[in-house]
This record gives C-alpha cells, sequence and structure tokens, in this order.
C-alpha cells in the first residue's frame, strides 16, 4: 500500500520547545487526532507487512518508543508470524524492576526509560531487536538506546532494525546506519526542513482550555482485571489475547442508543483502546479512537492546521502532571481505556473536559494488574 505526504503528514507547532518547534502530527496514527480505528490499524498493518519481507518467522523483540508510537509498535508485533516478544520504553514508574536510561533531547520529556526485568533472557532468544517509532528524523534517539543495549547486554547475533511511519533521515544518517548493518523500513520519506517552514505560517490562536478543577458527576469506572503491562517485556501474543477481555467488557457495556462512539487512551497506553475501538466498528457502530498526551502543542484556527482546540487535563498516572487532549467532539458514548492503577484525580478533569465537549455519557475501563 503506497501512502502520500497528505495522508500521513499535518505540521503543528510545539509548545516552548527551542530544540525542535515543530511537531509531525500523522492524521491516521490515532494519537493526537481521532481515527476511525480500522484505518490507523490498516496504516500499521502496511509498516508491519514491510518488516515481514525482513524478518520472516524469525524469533523478534519490538522495542516501541514512548509514548506516541506505543500502539504502532503492538501492532508491528502482531503482524509478524514468529515467536515475538514485545516492550516499550517509558516515562512512567515501573515496580520491581531496573532500567536503562537515554535521551530523547527533542522531546518535551527528554529522559527516556527502557525495563530490564527479563529482558536479558528474550535478547539471548531472538535474532532480530526492532525499533518502532512513528517518525525518525535524524535516528540520534534510537542510537542513544541501542548504544545502551549493547553496553549492557552482550547480542552479537542480534540485528537491529528501524521500522517507523515517517522517516526523515537524510541520506547520510540511512547511509551510517546502513553501514552497520542496521535495516530501516518506512512508509513514507519526509523532508523536515521543508516541512517546518510550513509551520512558521500558523497563528497559534485556536481554542485553549485550562485543566477544570470543578466537581462532576460520579465516573462510572468499570475495572478490567488481566492487564499485560508493555512497559515490561512480554509476549507478543499475550499481551494481544489479555486486550480481548477490555474488548468484551465494552461490547457488555455499550448503551442501546449509542451509534457514534470514542475510545480514548491515556498517554503510552493506546493499542489496547485501539483495538477495542475497531471490534466495535466491526459491529457495526461508528467509532473514533485517539488519546491524551504529554505534547504540549499550540492549536490553531486555521482549516489545515491538524489540532484546532486543547483540553488541559491532570495526567491519571501522576496528577501532578499536565497532559493534554485534543480536537475533541461529542459522542453518544465514550469509553476511556486506561491502564492507570490510581486515576482518581486525573479523571475529575478528563471528566469535566469530555462534559465541556458535549460528552456525557463516559466509562472507564481500567486494566487492572490480575
Amino acid at each position: 500500500m503506497n501512502f502520500e505526504q497528505k495522508d500521513l503528514v499535518r505540521v503543528a507547532r510545539r509548545e516552548n520547545n527551542t530544540k525542535r518547534p515543530y511537531l509531525l502530527v500523522n492524521p491516521l496514527q490515532g494519537k493526537h487526532v481521532p481515527v476511525p480505528p480500522h484505518k490507523a490499524l490498516r496504516v500499521f498493518d502496511a509498516l508491519g507487512a514491510s518488516v515481514c519481507e525482513v524478518v520472516g518467522d524469525a524469533p523478534a523483540l519490538v522495542i516501541a518508543f514512548a509514548e506516541t508510537a506505543t500502539a504502532i509498535g503492538a501492532a508491528l508485533a502482531a503482524r509478524l508470524p514468529g515467536e515475538v516478544w514485545l516492550m516499550q520504553t517509558t516515562r512512567e514508574s515501573v515496580p520491581d524492576t531496573d532500567f536503562l536510561y537515554f535521551s530523547e533531547t527533542h522531546s518535551h520529556a527528554t529522559e527516556q526509560r527502557l525495563a530490564t526485568r527479563g529482558l536479558a533472557e528474550v535478547l539471548a532468544r531472538v535474532r532480530y531487536v526492532i525499533f518502532a517509532e512513528d517518525e525518525v528524523t535524524t535516528g540520534n534517539t534510537i542510537r542513544h538506546l541501542m548504544d545502551v543495549l549493547c553496553q549492557q547486554y552482550t547480542v552479537p547475533h542480534v540485528t537491529f532494525g528501524i521500522a517507523s511511519l515517517l522517516n526523515g533521515m537524510t541520506d547520510a544518517a540511512r547511509e551510517q546506519f546502513v553501514q552497520q548493518g542496521i535495516w530501516t523500513r518506512f512508509l513514507l520519506q519526509t523532508d523536515n526542513r521543508a516541512l517546518e517552514q510550513t509551520m512558521r505560517h500558523y497563528a497559534g490562536d485556536g481554542l485553549r482550555h485550562s485543566v477544570q478543577r470543578q466537581a462532576v458527576e460520579d465516573t462510572q469506572i468499570v475495572p478490567v482485571s488481566g492487564k499485560q503491562d508493555m512497559r515490561l517485556v512480554c509476549r507478543a501474543q499475550t499481551y494481544q489475547t489479555a486486550i480481548d477481555d477490555l474488548i468484551q467488557v465494552a461490547r457488555h457495556t455499550l448503551l442501546e442508543r449509542a451509534q457514534n462512539i470514542l475510545v480514548l487512551g491515556t498517554e503510552e497506553c493506546m493499542y489496547p483502546g485501539l483495538l477495542v475501538g475497531h471490534a466495535l466498528e466491526q459491529d457495526g457502530y461508528t467509532v473514533h479512537f485517539h488519546a491524551t498526551t504529554r505534547s504540549p502543542i499550540l492549536p490553531s484556527r486555521e482549516p489545515d492546521y491538524p489540532l484546532h482546540t486543547r483540553y488541559e487535563l491532570r495526567s491519571l498516572y501522576d496528577p501532578e502532571r499536565i497532559t493534554y487532549l485534543y480536537n475533541l467532539a461529542a459522542y453518544d458514548q465514550v469509553y476511556v481505556v486506561t491502564d492507570a492503577q490510581h486515576p482518581e484525580h486525573g479523571l475529575q478533569t478528563l471528566q469535566a473536559a469530555l462534559a465541556q465537549a458535549g460528552n456525557t455519557q463516559v466509562k472507564v475501563l481500567e486494566w487492572r494488574n490480575a
């Protein structure tokens, strides 16, 4: 499947980021803007098909970069036919593990971590380690993690690969990876310098709603046990199967009159909500999916700009942290799918934002530890 720039790329203005003042917003990724789940999964499947051409059925580990590429990595791992493990980098706390630390210097939150529990055993078994990203610009962040892995573990038998929806690396940067035996697969090559210039024309005058602190009616929290955590290395098939319980709960709690549904992920937790939304699509409902995010991006009123409204929220994972939700609209029913274990304070602000946008029927599927 061939994709063009008009399919996968919009340019937005980051807020208060001097290292990289622009952000590439993919309208089909299901992160910043709502998208029908099947369209996002179709894009991810196309990337997975390209990776399959290299990896075949060899044992592999997919490492997805938080927060924007967690669903991409999970979908890619599900697409590979062999014995596959899956994990993600994280900025969240994970109990009972040590971490490898590396930097993502252009990000709003530069420190990234990779949990080490169980990682050595998996690295000893795989032939490929595949880094999954939404967009690669220089490759420096991936190189930082790759260097840390090679310093910590003995992996001469492992071939590294990079899979991304977009690739903005220069020919020289890609050639450096080739010289090291590191392959790349992507759906679209971008000229990031040219794209950055288009960002400067936008006024950044969209609607911004500050954190809503007023009390709202009780949120309907539906606990679902059996959580699998991508922040620790796990078998891809086990993770995929565990999401089935979320899907069944969503089906059983859906309002009879609901036809237009939003499924909302939370920060690093994207793929479970995406699959819930896709299942409801297959049942005949009109569904959109997107997610809250740590990324502070300026909204703007121009029709061709991707983000028009912004809501500030307290994080479900850390009530002291601000997160954001863009382009929120009104739906018959909203499902929030989260793996936050104590989200109450953040849920108050999220519920207030949803209500302000006209959403009164909200259920939270709280994916809990068994």
